[in-house]
């Protein structure tokens, strides 16, 4: 904040000077003119202080809006394994901190796996798993300074996966938010990729495989504040671009369909062969819950379960 305030200081010092320039200009013009003097070289000349003066007024406007978007801007970056990065701080300590992954096979089980995380050459996490296991980890930094670690594991492509985020604390790796919590659920597979960082929100976008639909894709955005990670929202639509279908489902089974979330009472029965829309994915006290929109119009409930076979529609992989 404070490198942007010299900025502008020494801009406008700039500026006042130039304006005096502009009005020194004018009023020689005005006295010229008035003179009958009618020299086109003194006019050419006055227009350069004055065509000056205009640049350093864009120049300023751009240079505190791009201060400005950089305060606001978040970043992430992928650890690539055995490479130092050395220019963020995560420890929080004001000095910038030499940050290296490294991920090898356990060297009596080439199907076993182990990650380490070093931060000034002392390791602060650890992690081992079975049955070639891969992983991402990236660094999160938001827009007020502070940096996460975003580590990420899976076996067999999206199974099985451990998916959390870490802060610098006493030494070591801490969790402060896990992805995949509460998931088994609801969902076979749940998978979060954290795309972009704007300010102190993560925006992801997640692809589950529900029980219930097989696999929906849809946004979430976490917003940090008070020292921990939460969801901006409890409801989310479904990307039908992304996942390439309509919003078309048709029930497999006869189901009840309920008013609100987490009601008792019904507001309408869903025969076997009947269409419905899914307009929206609910979470409600670590509960998932679809709406669906009948051929009339009307809005109801259905709560996430274990069971298969409500939907045709419903895509899953084993």
């Amino acid at each position: 904040m404070n490198e942007w305030k010299d900025v502008l200081d020494s801009r406008l010092k700039d500026i006042t000077f130039s304006q005096q320039m502009k009005n020194k200009v004018l009023e020689e013009c005005r006295q010229s003119r008035n003179a009958g003097q009618k020299n086109r070289h003194f006019y050419r000349r006055a227009l350069v202080p004055i065509t000056f003066f205009l640049v350093f007024c864009i120049s300023i406007t751009v240079a505190i809006k791009g201060l400005q978007s950089n305060e606001m801007a978040g970043e992430k970056v992928l650890l690539v394994p055995n490479i130092e990065y050395s220019q963020y701080d995560v420890t929080g300590d004001g000095e910038t901190d030499i940050v290296k992954v490294k991920i090898k096979n356990i060297a009596d089980n080439e199907e076993s796996g182990e990650i380490q995380v070093f931060v000034n050459d002392k390791i602060v996490f650890e992690q081992k798993r079975e049955w070639s296991p891969g992983w991402n980890v990236q660094l999160i930094k938001l827009a007020n300074g502070k940096v996460f670690f975003d580590i990420e594991s899976e076996i067999g492509g999206d199974s099985n996966c451990i998916h959390q985020l870490y802060s610098f604390e006493g030494g070591k790796l801490k969790s402060i938010y896990d992805f995949q919590k509460y998931y088994s659920e609801y969902a076979e597979r749940y998978h979060v990729d954290v795309s972009n960082v704007s300010g102190n929100t993560l925006e992801t976008a997640v692809i589950a495989q529900f029980y219930i639909t097989g696999f929906m894709q849809f946004d979430m955005k976490l917003d940090y504040k008070g020292e921990k990670f939460e969801k901006i929202s409890n409801t989310f639509t479904p990307n039908y671009k992304a996942m390439s279908m309509e919003n078309k489902w048709t029930a497999d089974k006869t189901t009840t369909v309920y008013k609100n979330v987490g009601s008792k009472k019904i507001a309408y029965t869903l025969k076997k062969g009947n269409a419905v829309k899914l307009n929206k994915i609910i979470y409600e006290k670590n509960k998932v819950y679809f709406q669906l929109e009948n051929n009339k119009g009307e809005n109801g409930y259905i709560a996430s379960s274990k069971s298969a076979g409500y939907f045709n529609e419903a895509r899953v992989s084993q």
